[in-house]
């Protein structure tokens, strides 16, 4: 068992299509990785995978969400069922996630990270923080989207989803959507590895959100244990074709405020 295994949230049973407790839907391991054009590869930190969470104040008087309703309560949940949000004032507070969601209310599955200067995953300092001591910037880097408006979005296809994922949420400060390159995974493999990145994640286009389903659609190809090319090597090669903000992004976390 994996610790993304032990994910899970609590919602409110009356969401209609959103089962209670939500599940995280999980990657297979493979060893290599690979170029597909059904699939969009995506940077993975690590960290700790956690679900995201709240109702907009529209939600809570009957009728659907949209811009500018105000917003609840927010919810980030890990994998022993704690609401870290109280702990993350970067998150919780103002110019925070809550701030950055339209108004809308979303259930998004993302990860907690922090990263060294490097921007390089700092697995002892993101635990310290999440046991409420202070120290470095907490990231949520949200890339999937499952409820909007109180709507389910488990049987859209991921494009559709991270379309709504990317409209839904502003980036910036703590607040990042991870940004995805189709088709072009050894490329992005040798970039993160490169980078101390631990892996990649590809996820096929048309996948939808199975709850606690281990698929084959998502597929983590970890990082080799020596880069596959020198950094000259890497840094002469052609960037692959849309993937300028992930290497970016790998680079340094977390983005500068762009408000």
């Amino acid at each position: 068992m994996t610790p993304d295994d032990q994910l899970s949230m609590q919602l409110d049973p009356a969401r209609p299509g959103l089962t209670t407790p939500l599940l995280p839907m999980l990657p297979r391991t493979i060893v290599a990785p690979f170029d597909d054009a059904d699939y969009l590869f995506e940077p993975w930190w690590g960290g700790e995978r956690a679900f995201a969470s709240i109702e907009s104040a529209g939600d809570a008087s009957g009728t659907a969400g949209a811009a500018g309703a105000g917003t609840g309560a927010l919810r980030i949940v890990d994998r022993r069922g704690r609401d870290v949000a109280p702990v993350l004032p970067e998150l919780a507070g103002p110019g925070g996630l809550a701030d950055r969601l339209g108004g809308h209310s979303v259930v998004l599955d993302g990860c907690l990270v922090v990263v060294d200067d490097r921007g390089r995953p700092d697995p002892t300092a993101l635990t310290a923080r999440l046991a409420g001591r202070t120290g470095a910037t907490v990231v949520y880097l949200a890339f999937d989207i499952v409820g909007l408006d109180g709507r389910p979005l488990l049987a859209e296809p991921l494009e559709k989803r991270r379309e709504r994922l990317e409209r839904t949420v502003e980036q910036g400060g703590s607040v990042v959507v991870v940004p995805a390159i189709p088709g072009e995974g050894r490329a992005l493999h040798a970039a993160a590895t490169a980078q101390g990145i631990p892996a990649i994640m590809g996820r096929h286009r048309r996948s939808p959100y199975l709850p606690g389903v281990r698929s084959r659609l998502w597929r983590l190809a970890p990082a080799a244990a020596e880069p596959t090319a020198g950094p000259r090597a890497l840094a002469a090669a052609p960037t692959p074709a849309g993937a300028g903000p992930i290497l970016a992004l790998i680079r340094r976390l977390p983005f500068e405020d762009a408000d």
